[in-house]
């Protein structure tokens, strides 16, 4: 029997446009603060935050698509090293081999012969 090799899906959103956008606009507000507390130019501050806004989307668009990579070939190589066994029992054989007693004397804090708080 040949095993299939395990799939794993992206997740929606990808994570890297996800990490591209947080860098994006952790460096957009960096930028616009820095630029108000020097007391730049409004426009000045503007422009200098736009292009850090677009430059940090790219690094963040860069690592993000590393991480998952990494990620991803982590979780591949897992999966082939861990496999699920295939198993013929159901549910039905698991539930009837535990035999839950509910009985009062095997209930804590409850004397026999009472009803159950819950």
């Amino acid at each position: 029997m040949v095993q299939e090799q395990p799939q794993v899906q992206e997740p929606t959103p990808p994570p890297a446009k996800v990490i591209a956008g947080c860098f994006a606009s952790c460096a957009f507000s960096v930028s616009v603060i820095t630029g108000v507390a020097v007391g730049n130019d409004p426009a000045v501050v503007l422009s200098r935050a736009i292009l850090c806004l677009f430059g940090a989307f790219l690094a963040g668009l860069l690592a993000g698509e590393i991480l998952s990579f990494v990620i991803r070939t982590h979780l591949l190589e897992y999966f082939t090293s861990n496999p699920v066994p295939d198993s013929d029992v159901s549910l039905d054989d698991l539930v009837s081999a535990l035999r839950v007693d509910n009985s009062p004397d095997l209930i804590p804090n409850t004397k026999a012969g009472t009803e159950n708080p819950e």
